[in-house]
Formats: structure tokens, C-alpha cells, sequence
């Protein structure tokens, strides 16, 4: 971004694609030439954090950016539909997301397992309150999302992004996350999906490989049960051994889905599924607005869009007539 601050009374009243696609520019300028609030180490792993980033000539600016664009954009109408948005950040990495949500007025609970990430997180918080010139209301918190009970109540929205996969508790994770949601709020999963092929494919090999290093974990892998979703509630854990058999590391069976078993998740949890929307069809090559533009078009294109790189699949808690206020 070339300007120094964002006018959020502007930005409020523009389409959530183009709040997105600006907000990506401010964090894709913070990671690439750095945050005055961050000293070196910290810096450098928020750039980790985002490689594509890195590589320009391979994930060209404009491509990526549709595709964040599509992730993120069920998010901000959601927000910005609601009153008192009160949003849930369910495994928050850095934060980055948590800085969109609270800057377009949300009440934000923003949680993550490592707590050296949240450190830099509340220091990223003053970057950002500089650029939206106005205090963020942003609670993080180190918890283990396993057995965490949201804090927050009334929750109109939760938003998952690449973590639901590793939990091991997913079924009772929703349960609680059921009974923190307000009626009519919404929980949205954005992740790989399995029905893409490149991506079963990197999965399967992934878990074979692993597999090699875990004589426990190679008796007891099922991919298939794992595709189905059969008899399987979350991720499994193993321990990883080398050629002395000294422990040396945790390998994981993630529990990934697609629209049909995620939907199971969230019927048997008391949520109504929508459905889903899909991004990341264009293989990255480089380009302008090309691959944008064809992005954009599968999208929306008939049984092709199911095999698309990325899902995301939003579910509503339904409002019965007990609920106060409904009719």
C-alpha cells in the first residue's frame, strides 16, 4: 500500500472484495519490508509464516491475492451484515486476520496453541492500529483449541483457516463452540480440500513417508477411513523414531475433509450447513490478471469448481422459538 493509513469510514462502505484486497496489501507490505514494532527474529518469522510471499516470480501478486480475496470474503460480509459482531479467531497464527476482523468494528477472541506467536501478535496490534488510526478490541490468548471453551460469548461468527485438520478432539470442539455461538451465527472452515488431486496426492505421500518412521503409525493409517471418514473423529498422533528408536518428534494422521464429511461435522454438532465455495484452481505461473481472471471463472463454473485447491463451507446455528428476540 502506498498510503500510510486506511480510512475506515471509506473502506467500510466498498465491496468486501476490495476491503480484502486492501487489507492484503497492508499486511503483504508489513511481511515483505518489515514492522517497526518487531526486531529481527520476530520479523522473520512472520516472513516465514508466508512464503508465497516470498516468492513472487512463482505465486504472482495478483493471482494470490484473488485467492486470499475468496477465502476471506464470506468473513468481512459477515461482519459487517451483523450488529455488535462479536468473532471468534479459532487458531490464529500471528493474528493477521484478527486485525481484518477487529478493524471493521468486531469484538475479536483471538486463540493459538504457541505463545511466542501471540506475543508477536500483540506486538503486530500496534502496526495496525497506527494504519486504522483506532484501538482494536483483540483478546489473545495461548490455549489449546482441543479443550478450550470459548471465553466469549454470543460468538456471531467463528473463523477457522488450515486448523480444524490437527484437532484430535474435532466432534467435542463443535459441541462447545455450538453452545458459545449466538442463534444465527455462523462458523467458517477454510482448507485444503481433499477432493483436489494434487492435494490427495501430496497427502498421500506426506503420510507415507511418515509412515516409514513410525512402525505404529504405518499398522494403524487408513487413508481411505480417513477420506471417508469412517470411525475417525480428529487427528491422531504418533511418535516418530530414528534408527536408535529415540523419540525425536510428533508425526500426524490429520483428520482433512471435504464438503460431504465436513457437512456430517457440523449437522451432528447442531449446525445447518451452507454450500460450500471453492478457490485455487490456477496452478501458479506466472502472469497478470490472466490466471485472476480464470481464477475467478472456475469458480463459479459447474462440478469442476468441487476440485479446486482450496474450500470453504460456512454452517449457521439455527434460531429456534425459545431463542429470545425470535418471532
Amino acid at each position: 500500500m502506498s498510503e500510510a493509513h486506511w480510512d475506515l469510514s471509506t473502506a467500510q462502505a466498498e465491496e468486501s472484495d476490495a476491503i480484502i484486497r486492501r487489507f492484503y496489501g497492508i499486511l503483504r507490505q508489513e511481511v515483505l519490508e518489515g514492522n517497526p514494532h518487531l526486531d529481527a527474529e520476530p520479523q522473520n518469522r512472520l516472513r516465514s509464516h508466508y512464503p508465497v510471499m516470498n516468492q513472487p516470480e512463482r505465486y504472482p501478486a495478483p493471482l494470490v491475492t484473488t485467492i486470499y480475496a475468496q477465502r476471506r470474503g464470506p468473513l468481512v460480509r459477515a461482519i459487517l451484515e451483523q450488529r455488535e459482531p462479536r468473532v471468534f479467531d479459532a487458531g490464529c497464527g500471528y493474528g493477521s486476520e484478527s486485525f481484518l476482523f477487529a478493524a471493521l468494528g468486531a469484538k475479536v477472541l483471538a486463540v493459538d496453541l504457541e505463545e511466542e506467536r501471540m506475543v508477536i501478535a500483540r506486538r503486530r496490534q500496534r502496526y495496525y492500529e497506527e494504519i486504522f488510526q483506532r484501538p482494536l478490541d483483540i483478546d489473545f490468548q495461548a490455549r489449546d483449541l482441543n479443550l478450550y471453551d470459548p471465553e466469549l460469548r454470543h460468538l456471531s461468527l467463528t473463523w477457522m483457516g488450515s486448523v480444524l485438520a490437527v484437532l484430535p478432539d474435532q466432534d467435542g470442539f463443535f459441541r462447545r463452540l455450538f453452545d458459545a455461538t449466538r442463534p444465527g451465527g455462523r462458523v467458517t472452515i477454510s482448507d485444503m480440500n481433499l477432493l483436489n488431486p494434487l492435494f490427495l496426492l501430496k497427502e498421500w505421500r506426506r503420510r507415507r513417508h511418515m509412515a516409514s518412521q513410525s512402525p505404529e503409525m504405518a499398522e494403524a493409517m487408513d487413508f481411505a477411513s480417513m477420506f471417508w471418514r469412517r470411525g475417525r473423529r480428529g487427528a491422531l498422533y504418533y511418535v516418530s523414531t530414528d534408527g536408535s528408536g529415540t523419540e525425536s518428534e510428533m508425526l500426524d494422521d490429520s483428520q482433512f475433509f471435504w464438503h460431504r464429511t465436513l457437512g456430517e461435522l457440523f449437522r451432528r454438532s447442531g449446525f445447518a450447513p451452507q454450500p460450500p465455495t471453492f478457490s485455487g484452481f490456477v496452478p501458479p505461473l506466472p502472469g497478470g490478471l490472466g490466471p485472476s481472471f480464470l481464477e475467478k471463472l472456475l469458480a463459479v463454473t459447474p462440478l469442476l469448481r468441487y476440485g479446486a485447491y482450496f474450500y470453504n463451507m460456512t454452517a449457521l446455528r439455527p434460531v429456534s422459538a425459545d431463542d429470545p428476540g425470535a418471532p
